[in-house]
């Protein structure tokens, strides 16, 4: 695991940039470009109970997704689509997470997901391969501890799981950054922020697992909100 310090250097590094110019992975096929100026039914399926709306007064720029959850499920949306992955793909988003100091259970989350068609439509479980941001302060009774995590997950059909994560990152609140995953040639996962690499796994992806669904949401309450845009779906 690389140090905390030296993932905080890097981050301010690039802090100054505004989103727009941060670098993009390059891909010769743009296969979704989603800036929510058309509304949701076009590309989503919604679950949660509120299910997402669109944000008029946040983005870049407005409107932008609001996951409008509750902390106690998930909320979000599943793309109608899916996408072969065996050649690699990039999917990459701004986030935006916002808490007061006490907040819990505010979770921004982009992913991917192989399982099936209705996966995440309950809300019982996050995506299958995912890149996080999430805040727990004091009203967290569990974790309180934790603040802001960025949580970098991919887990296989036969159940191995290779993830990463960092605590007390609080950096990332009220402030839009770039998050972006990777799929790459060989079939592992590569998770970035502003672009900056954070985790690369060791496992890889089998072959029956190369259709993916996209995956937003996760939580947000009175404690905070989430918000995603510019939304981009590439293959290389």
């Amino acid at each position: 695991m690389r140090s905390l310090i030296t993932l905080m250097m890097q981050l301010i590094l690039c802090s100054n940039l505004p989103v727009s110019l941060i670098p993009s992975s390059l891909g010769i096929e743009t296969l979704l470009s989603e800036d929510f100026s058309e509304g949701l039914e076009l590309n989503w399926r919604l679950f949660g109970d509120p299910t997402p709306m669109l944000c008029d007064t946040m983005g870049l720029p407005p409107p932008s997704f609001d996951n409008n959850g509750d902390e106690l499920y998930n909320n979000g949306a599943v793309s109608r689509k899916k996408w072969d992955c065996s050649e690699g793909l990039t999917l990459e988003c701004d986030m935006f997470v916002t808490s007061n100091e006490r907040g819990a259970w505010i979770s921004g989350m982009l992913g991917f997901d192989y399982s099936s068609d209705d996966q995440g439509i309950e809300g019982a479980n996050p995506a299958d391969i995912y890149l996080a941001y999430s805040y727990c302060g004091e009203a967290d009774w569990a974790t309180p501890h934790m603040q802001g995590r960025l949580n970098a997950v991919f887990t296989n059909p036969d159940g191995s799981k290779d993830n990463e994560y960092y605590i007390h990152l609080n950096d990332f609140l009220d402030s839009w950054h770039r998050f972006r995953i990777v799929i790459e040639s060989d079939m592992t996962v590569s998770f970035y922020v502003d672009s900056i690499l954070f985790h690369s796994t060791e496992l890889s992806l089998p072959p029956e697992a190369c259709s993916l669904n996209v995956v937003l949401g996760l939580r947000s309450n009175e404690w905070g909100r989430v918000f995603h845009d510019n939304l981009i779906l590439l293959k290389p």
